[in-house]
């Protein structure tokens, strides 16, 4: 019987590697391309400016139309960070081939970068200013260190272990866990790389994750310090150390909810083998608003949202920003009385979206918890500003004040938050393109929501 089990795993991979493995043709074309680059770079830049290919194309780790192209342009550590961003730019811009369609845009990480694309090749292009270093502590931001992760992840993993690291790639990417962007907080593609690097294959690194045990630690090499120590040192239960630089938690961006959602996709998947672990769940979001309306009747609540319209800008701030902002609401809603059965969020181009299903009681009090009486100053203080409160007495010797509800309904409250100056709102969202419902949402929007609970509750 584990024989007919293992043989089943094989099957299962070898088709889904046949399908998520690019062709020779576009590892080919990639190629091609990147070289092409390069040789337009050289021709232009300084002698002392090397320039790599960085990337999981260069290490040979890229899955199937993802094969886009990081160029590091590597200048002395000797140059001035920003001096030498201007110049790296600067040398970036002027390969644009204007003539064959190609177009660029500036993008932000801890240096700023040129995207390049090229739309009769049907790729883009990073091209990176960074520092030549040999050693993380030589380095001045954290794309530095890209180099020094190819020359780990070439010199650890064989051809066959490539293909793990894209089989690993692919079944996270499903179970919506793949990605370090604030979308997801899920596992990037060095992460994936250095998982297959310490444990072996892709099946060994779902076994150590299907029975994993909180706190997990993965160094490379020796260290002095106990596991007790890393998980202090990191603030933080599961820990990969950088082989690059002792001082990086690798997996530092990984969400708890990440790490459950693949424990338990890997567990189910070792257990009881099916293609289906690596598609996704499958749903159409045509009529999403009536989903929505089913869902939230279901459930015996009431559906409140509200809808951003976002300025053209990189939609990891847009994601870090409707984040933020998605949390804060949850806290205040629960703290005058609707707690949040359900909260679901998404964004689609320019346009973002909070929706919260809320039982349907309207609060007539509210509950406000204060200080301990052991901290007279504050006790004394807060217990002033309640003296009008409809109740006021001690829980465990912490003050508590009982208020009349200044809200009798959620959409009241987000109004008063969102469009009335109760809160300051993220940079990019502003009070004058938001939209607040109740109950029904505007198709488009129920897309957006719908989509992000099925992603949500896939698990």
């Amino acid at each position: 019987m584990p024989e007919a089990h293992d043989h089943k795993i094989s099957s299962i991979l070898l088709r889904v590697l046949s399908e998520v493995k690019p062709s020779e043709a576009e590892i080919a074309h990639t190629t091609e391309k990147a070289n092409e680059l390069m040789g337009r770079i050289k021709a232009i830049a300084p002698k002392s400016v090397e320039i790599i290919m960085a990337g999981s194309t260069a290490r040979g780790t890229q899955t199937k139309g993802n094969s886009d192209i990081d160029i590091f342009l590597l200048f002395p550590r000797a140059d001035e960070e920003r001096p030498m961003e201007l110049k790296g730019l600067s040398i970036a811009k002027k390969i644009v081939n204007k003539s064959k369609g190609e177009k660029f845009e500036i993008k932000y990480a801890e240096h700023p970068y040129l995207k390049l694309i090229m739309p009769e090749d049907g790729i883009s292009a990073d091209i990176v200013p960074a520092f030549k270093i040999t050693d993380s502590s030589e380095r001045v931001s954290a794309v530095d260190r890209t180099q020094l992760h190819n020359v780990f992840v070439n010199s650890m993993l064989s051809a066959q272990q490539k293909d793990d690291v894209r089989l690993v790639k692919s079944f996270m990417r499903f179970h919506n866990v793949y990605g370090a962007e604030a979308k997801t907080l899920g596992f990037s593609g060095y992460l994936c790389e250095l998982l297959v690097a310490h444990f072996g294959s892709f099946q060994k690194v779902l076994s150590a994750f299907s029975s994993i045990k909180l706190p997990m630690v993965i160094r490379f090499g020796k260290s002095d310090m106990s596991i007790d120590e890393t998980v202090k040192k990191f603030n933080s239960r599961f820990v990969v150390v950088d082989p690059t630089d002792s001082n990086r938690n690798v997996a530092a961006v990984v969400s708890e909810d990440s790490l459950a959602r693949f424990a338990t996709a890997s567990r189910r998947f070792l257990s009881n083998p099916s293609i289906e672990y690596f598609y996704g769940v499958k749903y159409s979001d045509i009529d999403s608003a009536a989903k929505l309306t089913g869902l939230k009747n279901a459930l015996g609540t009431e559906l409140y949202s509200a809808t951003f319209s976002f300025p053209k800008i990189s939609e990891e701030i847009l994601w870090q920003q409707l984040s933020r902002l998605d949390m804060s609401l949850r806290k205040l809603l629960s703290e005058y009385g609707f707690p949040v059965v359900i909260a679901v969020a998404g964004i689609e181009g320019r346009t973002g979206a909070v929706g919260y299903f809320i039982n349907k009681s309207a609060p007539g009090s509210r509950v406000v918890r204060g200080p301990t009486a052991f901290m007279p100053d504050n006790f004394d203080a807060f217990a002033d500003a309640h003296k009008d409160s409809l109740s006021f007495f001690m829980d465990g010797g912490f003050g508590v004040a009982i208020e009349k509800a200044k809200f009798h309904s959620p959409k009241d409250l987000l109004k008063f938050l969102l469009k009335g100056g109760g809160m300051k709102l993220p940079s990019y969202i502003k009070q004058k393109g938001i939209k607040i419902n109740r109950g029904k949402v505007p198709e488009r929007s129920a897309r957006i929501l719908y989509g992000s609970y099925v992603r949500m509750t896939y698990i």
